[in-house]
């Protein structure tokens, strides 16, 4: 692959394995993956070079077990997001919110940077869920209505949705909010590291709010690099 010449949410949309990459170095993927690999690299003050050894080990070995997301319909896809990642999203926010809340309560006084971890999640997992309820309420069930005049050969004269207003505009906007959200969450608590005098609960709750975060790295990559664009183009190829 000629890494140089293609942007990162490019190579992560080819290959999501290479996405652990990004994230050892603290290159974002998914809502600032609109840039050329060496513009990232002098950003980061990393060497081009020594990242591209590092992409290469996943070109050759090819994985069975790694969806190829980008081969999928739309309608599936959107499916995919609600079914796995919507899912996850709503079932781990009230176990989350419960650890989050106890360990800022027995530890706050020694780490008071675990109060601020806790509002801040209650704050994204609000914005999150009335996010995901556009999603699955306008936005899939438009994307499912263009397939339709797709499969139908037809020009949509009357779309539901006004151009003006298109949902995918403030979806991404949003997204940047929550991972701009979880970058803080991130550097406060040391990149999710267990102190000395952490107990199990503790641990199992930042272990629980790293796994949250990275699982949205890979929710929203899904949507900003290939369900968003995707639908943009059909968007044009059936409107009138």
């Amino acid at each position: 692959m000629d890494y140089q010449n293609i942007t990162i949410s490019e190579i992560v949309t080819q290959d999501f394995r290479t996405s652990e990459v990004f994230r050892k170095h603290g290159i974002d993927f998914c809502c600032g993956g609109q840039i050329a690999l060496d513009v990232a690299c002098r950003q980061k003050n990393i060497q081009l070079d020594q990242i591209i050894q590092e992409l290469n080990i996943f070109e050759q070995t090819k994985s069975g077990t790694e969806h190829i997301y980008n081969d999928w319909e739309l309608d599936f896809l959107a499916d995919y997001i609600l079914n796995t990642h919507h899912r996850y999203v709503k079932s781990e926010i009230p176990v989350l919110k419960t650890y989050l809340e106890k360990i800022a309560e027995v530890h706050g006084g020694n780490h008071p940077e675990l109060i601020a971890v806790k509002n801040l999640f209650v704050e994204s997992s609000e914005a999150l869920m009335h996010h995901m309820e556009k999603e699955e309420v306008i936005l899939f069930p438009y994307i499912k209505e263009l397939l339709q005049y797709q499969k139908q050969a037809e020009k949509m004269e009357n779309p539901v949705i006004d151009p003006s207003e298109n949902p995918m505009n403030e979806m991404m906007d949003e997204h940047v909010t929550e991972g701009d959200r979880f970058r803080e969450m991130a550097k406060l608590t040391s990149n999710y590291s267990i102190p000395e005098d952490a107990c199990n609960t503790y641990l199992v709750a930042l272990r629980k709010l790293e796994a949250f975060e990275r699982d949205l790295h890979r929710h929203i990559h899904l949507e900003n690099n290939i369900l968003f664009p995707k639908t943009l183009l059909l968007e044009k190829e059936i409107k009138a």
